[in-house]
């Protein structure tokens, strides 16, 4: 039985590592996508909320598609 749940933490650590990388991979886009955004589009909505959700959205599909590049042979 110590096998089996080492074996699952073992797992577990590596999904936890993967999802680290990928989180620092939207965080690094979050930073290209806001400097591609006009600043008019921040001062002419007043809700920075909704224009921060598009970003992140847009960061996230940037993120995802590199590393289905990445893996891609």
């Amino acid at each position: 039985m110590t096998d089996y749940n080492s074996m699952k933490a073992d797992e577990y650590a590596q999904r936890q590592g993967e999802m680290d990388e990928f989180d620092n991979a939207v965080d690094d886009m979050i930073d290209v996508v806001t400097n591609e955004v006009p600043e008019w589009m921040f001062e002419f909505n007043s809700e920075t909320s909704s224009v921060s959700g598009k970003i992140y959205c847009e960061a996230k599909r940037r993120a995802m598609q590199a590393i289905k590049e990445r893996n891609e042979p």
